[in-house]
């Protein structure tokens, strides 16, 4: 079997391509920290009624990294056009915290709320201002310290209603 010969402008092409690569790799680890990289998203839509709203619970429970001690989420909203906004809100004991992506159909999504109530089921509502269907992406992350703090711990989501 003959070896393939390459020309230099080939050489310098595969050289250039190697490092573009490792550059890439290290830019990507110096831009996503490795406790955020666990990301949990649920993409969901609401019909065109004024009231649709999804209702989910998220579980936060400890999977050997340690105990609960808050929930963290963040909506998107990822439909075209502005009006209505998306907004989610987060019920556990007497916690109750809302937030709202009022930048529709970008890649940001709003800042993240927190509860501080441990383990245990939270209930998070996703809804919207107004009439008119939308598309959203809602993360969340258990976190062992107070308000997303410490690290990254075992949660599970459940769909109880989709409208």
């Amino acid at each position: 079997m003959r070896s393939k010969v390459y020309t230099p402008v080939q050489r310098r092409r595969a050289a250039f391509a190697g490092r573009c690569g490792v550059l890439l790799a290290g830019i990507a680890a110096a831009i996503i920290p490795a406790a955020r990289v666990r990301a949990h998203d649920q993409g969901g839509n609401l019909g065109t009624g004024a009231s649709a709203t999804d209702y989910y619970e998220i579980s936060c429970f400890d999977d050997g990294a340690g105990a609960p001690g808050s929930l963290e989420i963040r909506i998107r909203d990822a439909s075209p056009g502005s009006l209505p906004h998306v907004s989610a809100q987060v019920q556990r004991g007497l916690s109750l915290a809302s937030v709202s992506d009022t930048i529709t159909a970008d890649i940001v999504p709003s800042p993240s709320i927190h509860s501080n109530e441990g383990a245990g089921v939270y209930n998070v509502l996703v809804d919207k201002s107004g009439p008119g269907a939308k598309f959203y992406q809602l993360t969340y992350h258990c976190w062992t310290g107070p308000d997303g703090t410490g690290v990254h711990t075992g949660s599970a989501l459940v769909t109880r209603q989709s409208q």
